[in-house]
């Protein structure tokens, strides 16, 4: 795989955790300083949720113990990656700012009993947030020990305030976008259930404590509110640019998050210096939801920026359990290099005595002793120095690309009595076929795709903008094959059903009209129910050329879901059909410019999504993968280099085309590399 070209910072690897000086002495700062330069840490995170500490009151400052702490940092070697922390925000700012409150849907102030309890988007509380960093970033931007900045933390969870104040916000939100209230009545459909609009001044936020309003209010609102976080997150980053210029930023921003989130995709050119995340896939790899959720968000942030990852947050423990198995924590370090990462900060150092994560437990005990993931990580950091001279951070060129839409979510949460199963499991799914064939992809925002792909799958993306639409059709028509699942495109950008041929604007490009859907229940599932699915297995056209012939079958497979659309093929063709019926189709294809777009009919399907990339890969010369056993990660890092993590624990076997050197074992292959439970290697040959 070629890489990108590694410019700006020294592509080392580093290692480091997070650590909280405010909640120690000063005495046992020198002891915290020295396991970290003994485990071999090179990076440290400091500043995160702690605004008080050094401004606990309106202008009053208390820089001087914490110059102590970057300065005995700096004398131990050991670089800072320094939070500006804006959030949680200061009892005295709650007092100074009550429009930063969150308050419920009926309206009623919520006590700020726990962190996150602030709308960032109020200006008051911008003002108090902005004059602190501002402050900060000055004081410390020349420090000897500063590696980067963060821009504060977790931006983008917590909760929606209804507030009045952010009402009068929302109005004009309203007015900017469509200029006058003709429009707002039409792209919110208001003259169904007689709620047309006269002002701007008749608009509330479309959710109070008994009801929710329309879908196309709903959506509008959802945009506003990541708007106001994506807005403040991009104000706080020119702030650092100013104040600092040419100083690295990264951040651990919860874009994915429903509360409220923000689009990321939309706006990360504008605030990303290097893509950070929390990684956090719990400590038990054998729960693969929670291992591909978290590795989807990884990919999800890397977006099309060509640079690499920092986990600023790498899980180390759990809410109430103490560690996963021995080599966990180094598994997943390995597996994040092939996912891109250049840093990994354990979260957290010492498990906290206080606070809502007391007992989440971290590489010191609450005794501060040191434990046996203290160990491991030490170990993380002596493999990532060895792996640092070779070809990392790992900066592929991906030829796949995966379509994501923050604004799916709010679409899908309004209508789940059609869309049943959720939009990020529909991303998962799809993110899974790259991920279990060692392939690289990419996640793209239909809006603005830069990158030159060959493949591109659209996983249930119920919106559909002409802006979108059009990027799409030009892909295929250049020559681009495009994969498009069932629930795509049923809404406009103000999420209006089309009251055209679906896929909305894009049924010539996939030459069909769904002209019905099925489904295994037609109720609604309840909370607990488990919902009803089908199992079906589809055959391959043995030509295609000629739909009616399809009595010699190439392949099948078989696969279970709960909903599945009937397609009308307009210039489309029958790609594979439904067992024991020919002119059933369940994937279609259209010839489109020079291109080639599929359609499944079923939902987001990983059985059905990995055997069709596997048929189209085959016949159209895309790379299959790298063949593996199963829980294998692999990845080919430079034409010499591969890089191998087994992430299950159980021992596996590989067989190597070639001799080699196993990096970190120090040892010659021949024939195989045998890794242990929850091992990794670097064979160079």
């Amino acid at each position: 795989m070629v890489q990108i070209e590694k410019r700006r910072m020294r592509m080392a690897l580093y290692t480091g955790t997070n650590y909280h000086p405010h909640d120690w002495t000063p005495e046992r700062w020198e002891k915290d300083i020295a396991l970290m330069k003994k485990a071999g840490f090179q990076v440290v995170r400091l500043g995160h949720l702690c605004w008080d500490s050094y401004e606990p009151g309106d202008g009053i400052y208390t820089f001087e113990w914490f110059d102590n702490v970057m300065d005995a940092f700096y004398k131990a070697g050991i670089q800072v990656f320094l939070d500006i922390s804006m959030r949680p925000a200061p009892v005295w700012v709650h007092k100074l700012c009550p429009g930063c409150d969150i308050f419920s849907p009926d309206g009623n102030r919520q006590a700020a009993l726990r962190r996150y309890m602030e709308d960032v988007d109020d200006p008051d509380y911008q003002y108090y947030a902005l004059r602190f960093a501002k402050i900060l970033i000055r004081r410390y931007k020349d420090h000897p020990a500063l590696m980067a900045f963060g821009l504060c933390n977790e931006q983008g969870a917590g909760y929606i305030s209804y507030s009045d104040a952010a009402k009068l916000r929302f109005r004009e939100w309203l007015r900017k976008k469509y200029g006058n209230i003709n429009s707002l009545n039409k792209a919110w459909n208001t003259q169904r259930w007689s709620r047309r609009l006269s002002s701007f001044d008749e608009v509330f936020l479309p959710k109070n404590e008994i009801e929710v309003g329309s879908p196309e209010s709903y959506l509008d609102m959802r945009r506003f509110f990541g708007d106001g976080v994506l807005g403040f997150m991009i104000k706080l980053k020119e702030l650092v640019e100013q104040e600092a210029p040419g100083k690295m930023h990264s951040s651990n921003h919860v874009a994915e998050g429903s509360t409220p989130g923000f689009d990321y995709l939309k706006g990360c050119r504008d605030f990303v210096d290097y893509p950070g995340i929390g990684f956090y896939p719990d400590i038990d790899p054998s729960d693969e939801n929670s291992l591909m959720y978290a590795l989807m968000f990884m990919q999800h942030r890397l977006a099309e920026l060509n640079k690499p990852m920092w986990c600023i947050e790498f899980q180390t423990g759990n809410f109430g359990c103490y560690a996963g198995n021995e080599g966990v924590l180094r598994m997943y370090a390995l597996l994040c290099l092939a996912y891109r990462t250049q840093m990994v900060l354990a979260w957290t150092w010492r498990s906290m005595l206080g606070g809502e994560e007391q007992f989440f437990f971290g590489l010191l005990d609450h005794d501060g002793t040191s434990s046996r993931k203290y160990e491991e990580f030490a170990h993380i950091a002596s493999d990532y120095k060895v792996l640092e001279g070779y070809g990392f951070p790992y900066l592929p060129i991906p030829e796949a690309a995966v379509a994501y839409c923050y604004e799916n979510i709010p679409v899908y949460e309004y209508g789940t009595y059609f869309y049943r199963t959720p939009y990020k499991q529909q991303i998962v799914d799809a993110f899974k076929v790259f991920h279990y064939r060692n392939l690289d992809c990419n996640f793209v925002d239909l809006r603005n795709m830069s990158g030159c792909y060959k493949f591109l799958v659209i996983p249930g993306h119920a919106i559909m903008s002409s802006q979108m639409a059009e990027k799409v059709k030009d892909f295929v028509a250049d020559g681009g094959i495009a994969v498009m699942t069932a629930y795509s495109a049923k809404v406009d950008e103000t999420n209006t059903v089309f009251d055209t041929f679906q896929p909305g604007f894009l049924s010539d490009v996939f030459g069909i009209r769904i002209a019905g859907f099925e489904r295994t229940q037609i109720h609604m599932p309840g909370e607990w129910e488990t919902v009803k699915k089908k199992n079906f297995i589809i055959k391959k056209c043995n030509t295609i050329a000629d739909s009616m012939v399809c009595d010699e079958i190439t392949e099948q497979v078989c696969y279970e879901t709960s909903y599945w659309e009937e397609l009308e093929l307009k210039t489309a063709q029958i790609y594979a059909h439904y067992e024991g019926d020919v002119d059933a189709c369940a994937v279609s294809v259209n010839q489109y410019g020079k291109g080639k777009a599929y359609y499944t009919c079923a939902e987001t399907n990983f059985q059905l999504l990995n055997w069709l990339y596997g048929e189209i890969a085959e016949e159209e010369g895309l790379c299959p993968g790298i063949d593996v056993p199963k829980g294998v990660v692999a990845r080919k890092i430079t034409n010499t280099q591969t890089l191998y993590v087994n992430t299950t624990g159980t021992e596996k076997k590989i067989r190597l085309d070639n001799c080699g050197r196993a990096v970190l074992k120090g040892k010659h292959l021949t024939k195989e590399l045998l890794l242990a439970p929850f091992d990794g290697e670097l064979v160079v040959r």
